[in-house]
C-alpha cells in the first residue's frame, strides 16, 4: 500500500491508498462487490479504483480513510487531491473525477454540469461526509493562548486592525502580553469552500465591519495569499505576525497555534470535536432538493458551540455512477468505522441525525 502525504506544492494535497493485492489496471472502471477482508461489516468492500478531488477541508480525513479502507479491502484503490471546492465541483462536472469534495453547495451552473455528467434522468447530489472546524491559526512569538471574536477578525482581514497589541485584541486577552508586531493576514487565492465558511461567519456576526460578503472567492483589500489550506498554513508558519483561516486538521498537522473564539453567546470556546458537534446540532437540514444540505447557525448562542463549524460534502450522481459499489463501500466506511480516527485528525463525526440521513443516501447510490 502506498500513501502520498500532504504536500505544499501548488497547494495540492494528494492522497492515495493502494491495496497490494490485485488492484487491476488502476483506471476508473465499474467496481464489483468482493468479500470483506475485515470482520467489520461496515467496510462493505468492493474492488476497483476511485479518484476524487476538491475540498481541502476533508483532505486529511480522506487520506486516513483511503489508507484504512485499502487495508480492509483487498483490491480497492482510492485517490484524492485537495484542489479546493470549486475545482472539485468542476472536475466532477467534466468527468475527470469519480466524486467531488466540497464545503459549499453547487451554484446553478455547477448543478447543470453535474446533472449533465450524470446522464439523462439522473442528478448530481451532495452528501455530508464529515464535520470540522475552520480555525484562526497564528504565528506570534510568546503568545501561546489567544482569544478573538468576529469583530476583531473582520477588522484584521479588512485591514483596519494592523498591530497585534491593538486595544480591541487586548480587551479580549486580559493578562496576555501582546507584541506590537504587524499583523500579516493570509487568505486563500483559489475558489474555496473554507473561504465561504469563514466569510459567512463574519457576515452573520458583524456585517458592519465585514464588507467583503460571503463567497468562495473574495476581493481582498490586502495581505498575502496562497492556494489551498496547506498553502496558507505554510505561509503563516514562516511569517512572524501571520494569521490565516484554515481547517483544524491542517493546523494540528503543522503544530500551529489556534485561537479560541468568543461566540455569539459570549462564551470563549476552543475548537474541539465536541464543540463542533455541539454547533451542528442547531444546524438546519434541507432534503427538498433530493440530497442533504446542511446550513450551520454561524451565530449560534449555544454556550459550548464553536461557531465556525461546518460539514464537508461529497458530490456524486444519485444514479449513473461508474463505480457505484466502491463509492457506496468507501463512503459507508467513512460514515461508520472511519469516524474512529476523526478526533485525532482534528475533525468531528456528523451529528447522529445528519449521519443517519447520509448513510441512507449513500446506500441508495447506484
Amino acid at each position: 500500500m502506498k500513501v502520498m502525504r500532504t504536500g505544499s506544492l501548488a497547494g495540492v494535497t494528494l492522497v492515495s491508498a493502494l491495496a497490494l493485492a490485485a488492484c487491476g489496471s488502476g483506471n476508473n472502471t465499474s467496481a464489483s462487490p468482493s468479500p470483506s477482508s475485515s470482520s467489520s461489516g461496515a467496510a462493505n468492500c468492493a474492488t476497483g479504483s476511485l479518484s476524487g478531488q476538491g475540498s481541502t477541508f476533508q483532505a486529511n480525513a480522506e487520506l486516513q480513510w483511503a489508507k484504512d479502507y485499502a487495508a480492509k479491502c483487498s483490491g480497492a484503490t482510492v485517490a484524492y487531491e485537495g484542489t479546493g471546492s470549486g475545482a472539485g465541483k468542476t472536475a466532477f462536472g467534466n468527468g475527470t473525477a469519480d466524486f467531488g469534495g466540497t464545503d459549499s453547495l453547487l451554484k446553478p451552473e455547477e448543478q447543470t454540469a453535474a446533472d449533465k455528467r450524470c446522464g439523462t434522468g439522473n442528478k448530481g447530489i451532495v452528501t455530508p461526509i464529515v464535520a470540522g472546524a475552520v480555525v484562526l491559526t497564528y504565528n506570534i512569538d510568546g503568545v501561546d493562548k489567544l482569544t478573538l471574536d468576529a469583530t476583531t477578525v473582520a477588522k484584521i482581514f479588512e485591514g483596519t486592525i494592523k498591530k497585534w497589541n491593538d486595544p480591541a485584541i487586548a480587551a479580549l486577552n486580559s493578562g496576555v502580553k501582546l507584541p506590537s508586531t504587524t499583523i500579516v493576514p493570509v487568505h486563500r487565492n483559489d475558489s474555496s469552500g473554507t473561504t465561504q465558511i469563514f466569510a459567512t461567519w463574519l457576515d452573520k456576526n458583524d456585517p458592519t465591519d465585514w464588507k467583503l460578503g460571503a463567497s468562495q472567492t473574495l476581493t481582498w483589500p490586502g495581505g498575502q495569499s496562497a492556494k489551498g489550506s496547506d498553502g496558507v498554513t505554510s505561509v503563516v508558519a514562516g511569517a512572524k505576525g501571520g494569521i490565516t483561516y484554515t481547517e483544524l486538521s491542517f493546523a494540528k498537522a503543522q503544530s500551529l497555534k489556534v485561537a479560541d473564539i468568543k461566540n455569539a453567546a459570549g462564551t470563549v470556546v476552543t475548537p474541539t470535536s465536541s464543540s463542533v458537534s455541539s454547533a451542528l446540532k442547531t444546524a438546519t437540514v434541507d432534503t427538498s432538493h433530493g440530497d442533504i444540505r446542511v446550513t450551520p447557525d454561524y451565530a449560534t448562542k449555544t454556550a459550548d458551540a464553536y461557531p465556525l463549524s461546518a460539514p464537508s460534502y461529497v458530490l456524486t450522481c444519485d444514479k449513473g455512477n461508474k463505480s457505484a459499489a466502491l463509492l457506496k463501500g468507501y463512503f459507508t466506511y467513512a460514515l461508520t468505522d472511519g469516524t474512529a480516527a476523526l478526533d485525532g485528525l482534528g475533525y468531528a463525526p456528523l451529528p447522529d441525525t445528519i449521519a443517519t440521513q447520509a448513510k441512507a443516501a449513500v446506500a441508495a447510490l447506484s
